[in-house]
């Protein structure tokens, strides 16, 4: 089914109010829209009877009041197998017929309009109203269409003619509406559709978010109104102004941010947030039954930095590799980004290379189909070319950008401090990862945690395809604790984790440093690994001094180079160069 949102940017100049001409009033909660036949509203019964209703509460339908139901208009997801159509109002949903019509032949696979044997008259005295209909079918028939914008009321079904009325209405929302008609069409009346609010509320960063989707059911333009929050719990309400313009049946989806300050602790751990819409700029709203929802979050305490990951698939064998790999290097020079992001490379996804590992290859699970370039970030699903995986290649830097941008403004609840020792005698690191969570849920599954050594500075020599020259390379990947990670252990909301790597002779220490990432994990399901935060350090505690700031000595040069991680490289490489001579002078120069 297709999800049905506009999207529409708060006005921040205010419109005049007008009155639509308006002759007729759709009343309903689908707005027009036609959707399609889920799979879980099918009778497969020859000969049954299928009704489908949605309730309009009293206060909705006096709204009305000195007007009149003529018509219902039916959305039929399809016309196949389904004989009679017949159409009706009830004050009870197996209580007789308030009004009803009927329709047998032209059925069509869209809307159609029924007329009632005669029109219903609505009064200040009229009930709460079922608008539905029930049509018998020559056999399986898929004609129920709803559309996904679950509503209170919007959907009450009973699949055959022995079997109960059930609310399905977290389901979606009815293709069905009444055509109402008359000289007293309501004026002023908002509906809020859907409401949502941010998962996890930060007692030290007070700011709740929330999404709302509001519409105008009446005839005058409203020109703005007020969102009126209450927190379980607490006694203040928070309101938001909004203003925005919607003429009659138009709606939109809005965002407005609260700061429930009266909360100051995380117990509850959970609360529920009411929302409702009032103060209308035009006037009082003349039906308020639907215009209040409610949501629940999560409260935590406090959060921790977040340091978005980007694994990329590469091989030396990839023509536009050096395109991507671009990317990369610009984006980490980018002072938005340098410093509060971590990338790793994995040289697989096209053939393989000299420094491919086997995790390299098994880490392949996580593609729909295998290529490069390729990457992951933060290992979630929001960024994947697929339905089914986390796996994306970038269309350009300002794309990989945003999406970096998206993730740094996402809070995180655990952190992660990497001390590592080294057996410089066996060729061993060493490894502690150390932290706490905000979060007790931190992950779905048992939260992991992955440990790489990983190194920088390496250069291929004219070997990289789709580059000419010599090309740098960022973080490979060249051992790792566990493909899939290890299951922490928790004590409390604490946890220190110990692991040793190996490390070959040939590698160059100073560029040497370790990534450790705690992520969800199932392997049955590959969107089921993101990554929580993530955590790099290059102190290695080698016994020879590394890093910008060590001292020169007699006998080295009279300038060291560093890269833009701060980690030492032979001479001038592409990219920022950071350039600290003997006297202690440090300078900064970029080489194409």
């Amino acid at each position: 089914m297709k999800r049905i949102y506009i999207i529409i940017t708060t006005l921040m100049a205010l419109c005049t109010a007008s009155q639509a001409q308006v002759s007729g009033m759709n009343v309903g909660y689908c707005m027009g829209y036609m959707g399609d036949n889920p799979s879980s509203m099918v009778s497969t019964v020859k000969g049954d009877q299928v009704s489908a209703a949605i309730y309009v509460p009293a206060d909705q339908i006096r709204a009305y009041a000195g007007n009149h139901i003529d018509e219902i208009n039916v959305g039929l997801a399809s016309k196949l197998n389904v004989q009679e159509v017949q159409v009706w109002l009830r004050s009870e949903l197996e209580g007789d017929n308030l009004a009803e019509g009927s329709i047998s032949s032209g059925l069509q696979k869209e809307w159609n309009a029924v007329s009632l044997s005669q029109p219903y008259d609505i009064t200040e005295e009229t009930p709460g109203l079922y608008i539905g209909y029930t049509y018998t079918q020559k056999g399986t028939s898929k004609a129920i269409a709803v559309i996904e914008l679950p509503q209170p009321n919007a959907l009450y079904l009973k699949l055959g003619t022995e079997a109960e009325w059930t609310d399905r209405s977290a389901e979606g929302a009815l293709c069905i509406e009444a055509m109402v008609y008359g000289d007293n069409l309501p004026k002023h009346n908002l509906s809020l559709l859907s409401m949502s609010v941010q998962p996890v509320y930060v007692v030290d960063n007070p700011q709740l978010k929330v999404t709302a989707m509001v519409r105008n059911s009446a005839t005058v333009t409203i020109t703005g109104f007020d969102a009126v929050c209450q927190v379980d719990g607490t006694d203040e309400t928070y309101t938001a102004h909004i203003d925005q313009t919607l003429a009659y049946n138009e709606f939109a989806e809005v965002e407005f941010t609260i700061s429930p300050t009266a909360i100051t602790s995380a117990d509850p751990e959970y609360r529920t947030l009411t929302v409702t819409i009032d103060n209308l700029n035009e006037g009082a709203d003349e039906a308020m039954s639907d215009n209040t929802l409610q949501g629940t979050f999560q409260v935590v305490m406090h959060n921790f930095t977040r340091m978005p990951l980007i694994e990329e698939f590469t091989t030396e064998k990839c023509q536009n590799c050096p395109r991507v790999g671009g990317y990369l290097h610009s984006l980490i020079e980018d002072e938005r980004f340098a410093g509060k992001v971590n990338i790793v490379e994995h040289h697989s996804g096209y053939y393989t290379d000299k420094f491919t590992i086997q995790a390299d290859t098994q880490w392949e699970w996580f593609y729909d189909n295998v290529y490069a370039p390729a990457m992951m970030l933060n290992r979630t699903a929001e960024y994947g070319d697929a339905p089914e995986t986390a796996i994306f290649n970038p269309g350009s830097l300002n794309e990989l950008s945003n999406y970096v941008m998206k993730e740094l403004l996402k809070p995180a609840f655990v952190s992660l401090k990497i001390d590592v020792q080294p057996d410089e005698q066996n060729y061993e690191l060493n490894i502690t990862v150390t932290g706490e969570r905000s979060k007790s849920n931190l992950t779905e599954n048992p939260a992991r945690i992955t440990v790489m050594l990983v190194e920088s500075g390496l250069v291929s020599e004219g070997t990289q395809a789709g580059y000419s020259g010599d090309y740098p390379h960022l973080n490979i990947g060249r051992r790792v604790n566990a493909v899939w990670g290890d299951v922490i252990e928790w004590d409390g909301d604490n946890y220190s984790y110990q692991c040793t790597l190996k490390y070959s002779p040939s590698y160059v220490k100073q560029n040497l440093g370790i990534l450790a990432f705690i992520h969800d994990g199932d392997t049955n399901d590959k969107l089921a690994w993101e990554v929580c935060n993530s955590a790099y350090t290059n102190n290695m505690n080698f016994n020879t001094a590394t890093g910008i700031s060590q001292s020169f000595t007699d006998g080295l040069p009279a300038e060291r180079y560093y890269n833009a991680a701060g980690q030492q490289v032979e001479g001038m490489k592409p990219g920022l160069n950071i350039i600290r001579s003997r006297d202690g002078r440090v300078r900064k120069t970029m080489q194409k």
